[in-house]
């Protein structure tokens, strides 16, 4: 009888404290526990770097293709206009070879950035001997910026020519000369015209390698192309 009078004595407040108490333990407890199989769910589909998820196996077992993030692409600046964007994919699809002048000129362009000065080199442009003559398994070099200059009317370039020491002063400027006149030739060819292509030769006068050395010698026989206008 005292119990059934204690509880009684119960205020209606307090009932209502002590439900609101025993709601918030229950959730609590529901919040740990789906935390909890949570946790678990994750460790299970975890894979170590390098390793094969199931999903990327089973679809490489199948044949089908797996893309993969390529962190070097170079996206077309949303600035450009369409005609230039459909240009621009265009060329993309001649798939330049990477770290060439046409891959570095490409993504120069794409970028849409109008830094002029940007230089870039005939990395793989190579002459015969002490020669203004090309070699033809490095003569696409050309064709590829031509390639370029012909999507883009406006692009103009200047291209320098250097030399290493070998031969003398004055003859270094003199094969400088005729190297940049004979790729002047080639992009005329391929319907550059004249007034697009600026030359210089500089012969031996700023070597980027030791002359003293072979290694040294076949850098400082470069060829350099800066952007003037696009």
């Amino acid at each position: 009888m005292r119990n059934i009078m204690e509880i009684q004595n119960v205020s209606s407040g307090q009932r209502q404290w002590i439900i609101r108490m025993a709601i918030i333990q229950f959730l609590l407890a529901l919040s740990i526990l789906v935390l909890f199989s949570n946790c678990q769910s994750g460790e299970g589909n975890k894979s170590e770097p390098g390793v094969q998820t199931e999903s990327t196996a089973s679809a490489l077992d199948s044949g089908q293709q797996v893309h993969l993030v390529d962190t070097d692409y170079v996206h077309i600046a949303g600035h450009h206009s369409a005609e230039a964007k459909n240009q621009l994919k265009a060329l993309e699809s001649k798939n330049f070879e990477k770290g060439t002048l046409a891959h570095q000129l490409l993504d120069y362009l794409k970028s849409g950035v109008n830094d002029f000065g940007e230089e870039f080199k005939f990395i793989d442009l190579r002459f015969v001997d002490r020669t203004a003559e090309l070699n033809p398994k490095f003569s696409h070099e050309i064709s590829d910026l031509a390639a370029l200059m012909n999507a883009f009317p406006n692009l103009k370039v200047k291209i320098m020519s250097h030399t290493d020491n070998v031969g003398g002063e004055k003859a270094n400027e003199i094969l400088s000369a005729k190297r940049v006149e004979i790729i002047k030739s080639e992009l005329a060819s391929h319907g550059i015209a004249d007034d697009r292509v600026e030359t210089k030769a500089f012969g031996q006068k700023f070597p980027v390698g030791d002359n003293k050395i072979h290694e040294g010698r076949l850098i400082n026989n470069r060829i350099e192309l800066m952007v003037l206008s696009k």
